[in-house]
């Protein structure tokens, strides 16, 4: 798992490097330690008189001096020490002001409920409306909002706005404003111009059959809301992305209470001829659809055209939502990671997925994420109109605790599909199957490779249909804390020995308890003893061992 890791604490120590100012080896010439070299030019002046004990330099005999008495040395006074000079302290710099920083905004234009839209828009004398200050706000301007209630439905058309110099409509600091729809009409925040962020912001629909923000058409792109709350609307959702709008931010929001009388009102909905929309970070729930649906051109879709493109739905908290955490249907190029997803419940039109992806999606990896407290926690297949899923990864999952009473209670189930992955995931204590493939009713499970997964605590380890074509199922771990694990093959009950003679499957997999650190406090990873460790195969992801670890948790990484 990437982020339900636990935190590991790196200590660094640096050396202090020493390095010494050595001598060049070379004596300077003195009086101590050497002599100079007697001047042999000739005399311009007064010859010199003669030194005592030195040949006259004439030739002669040096004379004789007459005796003179020595005389007494005068005493020499002692030298006065000089005094070692007191340094003078490098003074301080004087510290150059960091400047402020540049301001976010080139103006902000104020709105509070007590204002007057003919007021010039400062803090101290704010408009009253919001569609008055979106009407003088230009590029790289901001609209803030003061804490109080908004009655208005708002348009956030082309104005001109780029990655320089957005277009910002926002909370004021510290407040709380509230967005209501007035009128009829489909939206609450219509955004049809480029560049526009939204944030900080509360639109309570009250009931309204209204989207509360609907990115639309091809001018509506690099868009953002976040930070704000969406609640009780009745239309289809509550953050809508179609009709060509692309490059999206939905992030930090809480997005929860779209009712639509028992039928699909979603968290969010990206569909046909969209691309490029990121949600991130969102608590989405107990919406009567999906939390994050995503919809193409077949499947109850609202528009043709080519599938949805390109979407990431990353470290949010999807529960407790009529239908599905995320319903993937005929769109392409999809990553669920980092997500934790539970609380999805039967009903009349759903299995109580966390997960399903089906019809004709294309090119999406489920991976990272914690499951549990579903129905069934991810299903691949199922509603097919043309082709079936294809390309399809499931890996390093964990997937515990999963609902009995009524309920399927599974782990991971594959029906038609082509070229499903599921690797490295852990399923723990579910009442029905681990995992199931090759009962898809419209096609087989082809093309599956199920390897160095750990399926543990499962009423049935796994059941295998007879669609399952080209299956590749091994290096897995199986345990049951009641005993023997149950294996199911078409529609038999055997042990684990009877299961791999009869399927020609699981040649090198295990059926042995996978120690894990500690069950009671939710820690999945393996212990040191754990036979799970370094006993799978590779499959091109990166591992820490000598081989890698079986299950979501890879061991002994730095």
């Amino acid at each position: 798992m990437r982020h339900r890791s636990p935190l590991k604490t790196a200590l660094c120590s640096s050396a202090v490097l020493l390095s010494l100012l050595g001598c060049n080896g070379k004596g300077e010439l003195t009086q101590d330690n050497g002599a100079r070299t007697p001047d042999e030019s000739p005399s311009t002046g007064t010859p010199s008189l003669p030194v005592p004990g030195f040949p006259n330099p004439s030739g002669g005999e040096t004379p004789t001096s007459p005796e003179q008495p020595e005389p007494t040395p005068t005493p020499q006074q002692p030298a006065e020490p000089t005094p070692t000079p007191t340094p003078t302290p490098t003074p301080t710099p004087t510290p150059t002001p960091t400047p402020p920083p540049a301001p976010q905004f080139s103006r902000i234009l104020w709105v509070a409920p007590s204002g007057s839209d003919s007021a010039a828009g400062t803090e101290k004398a704010p408009l009253r409306t919001v569609t008055r200050a979106l009407s003088l706000l230009k590029p790289g301007e901001a609209v803030y909002l003061k804490t109080g209630t908004y009655t208005e439905r708002l348009d956030l058309e082309e104005k001109g706005g780029s990655e320089a110099s957005p277009l910002t409509l926002k909370a004021a600091p510290g407040a709380t404003p509230v967005l209501k729809p007035t009128g009829s009409g489909t939206t609450l925040v219509d955004v049809e111009g480029a560049y526009w962020r939204i944030e900080g912001l509360t639109f309570d629909l009250a009931g309204d059959d209204s989207f509360a923000v609907f990115f639309r058409g091809v001018g509506s792109h690099h868009g953002v809301v976040r930070g704000c709350t969406a609640k009780n609307g009745t239309a289809g959702a509550g953050i809508n992305v179609s009709e060509k709008a692309s490059d999206i931010l939905i992030e930090n929001n809480v997005i929860s209470n779209f009712n639509r009388n028992g039928d699909d009102s979603h968290g969010v909905i990206v569909q046909t001829t969209s691309r490029n929309v990121v949600v991130r970070g969102n608590d989405i729930h107990h919406n009567s659809g999906d939390g994050v649906q995503c919809i193409g051109p077949e499947g109850g879709a609202t528009a043709s055209g080519t599938p949805f493109d390109n979407l990431l739905v990353e470290d949010n908290e999807l529960h407790e939502n009529r239908e599905n955490g995320v319903d993937v249907k005929t769109c392409t190029r999809v990553t669920l990671r980092g997500n934790i997803i539970w609380g999805h419940k039967t009903s009349s039109t759903s299995r109580g997925e966390g997960v399903v992806v089906h019809l004709s999606a294309k090119d999406v990896t489920v991976e990272d994420n914690v499951f549990y407290n579903n129905g069934r926690a991810i299903s691949v297949g199922g509603v097919r109109v043309n082709g079936p899923p294809t390309n399809i990864i499931v890996r390093r999952n964990l997937i515990r605790d999963a609902l009995g009473g009524g309920e399927e209670g599974s782990g991971i189930r594959v029906d038609t599909s082509t070229n499903v992955k599921v690797q490295h995931n852990t399923v723990w204590n579910v009442p029905g199957p681990c995992i199931v493939f090759g009962h898809g009713d419209t096609g087989n499970s082809a093309q599956l490779d199920v390897r160095n997964n750990v399926f543990a605590g499962c009423g049935v380890a796994v059941r295998g249909g007879p669609y399952r074509t080209g299956a590749v199922v091994d290096a897995n771990l199986y345990f049951d804390t009641g005993g023997s694990a149950v294996f199911r093959l078409d529609g038999a009950d055997m042990d684990f020995a009877d299961w791999k003679a009869g399927s020609g499957l699981d040649r090198r997999s295990l059926e042995k308890s996978p120690g894990f650190l500690n069950i009671d406090t939710g820690d999945f990873r393996l212990g040191a003893s754990s036979p799970a460790r370094n006993a799978g195969l590779a499959v091109g992801l990166s591992h820490c061992g000598t081989a890698p670890d079986l299950g979501a948790f890879e061991s002994d990484c730095p």
